[in-house]
């Protein structure tokens, strides 16, 4: 996971979204109010709901944009469980939360890239039984 989650107010405007993006380098805020997490603003719902629809990057409020629900997930939660909750869910970020907290996101490049890891660790154990296996003739 990424951590920590960048989050915003439900009032902030898109452009104030945006600038917090950039200044990250995150392609997602979550968005809370009152300090609890109420939904993400990511760059698709910045281009289909502002930027499509004409709206004022400076009156377009996080609350009004935001995709919601949000899908969250414990921070024991394994590899596989979040895939299988992304597909399930249709979604290609998870906000991870320990209890009620957020601490992290998932997302599913975070995803690919641990898969990836995980098969290249499996395809070094198999070699090195193979090798272990032919040294032993």
């Amino acid at each position: 996971m990424s951590k920590p989650v960048k989050t915003m107010d439900a009032d902030a405007s898109a452009r104030a979204i945006v600038k917090e993006m950039n200044k990250h380098k995150v392609a997602s805020i979550l968005v809370v109010d009152s300090g609890k997490p109420v939904g993400i603003v990511t760059e698709r719902d910045i281009l289909q709901r502002v930027i499509e629809e004409g709206r004022n990057m400076d009156t377009a409020k996080a609350k009004d944009i935001m995709s919601s629900p949000i899908r969250c997930i414990g921070s024991e939660a394994t590899v596989k469980q979040a895939s299988e909750m992304m597909a399930l869910f249709r979604v290609k970020k998870l906000i991870v939360v320990r209890g009620d907290k957020p601490v992290g996101i998932v997302t599913m490049a975070d995803l690919v890239k641990r898969i990836l890891c995980l098969r290249s660790e499996a395809l070094k154990d198999w070699e090195k039984a193979i090798v272990q296996a032919w040294e032993s003739f």
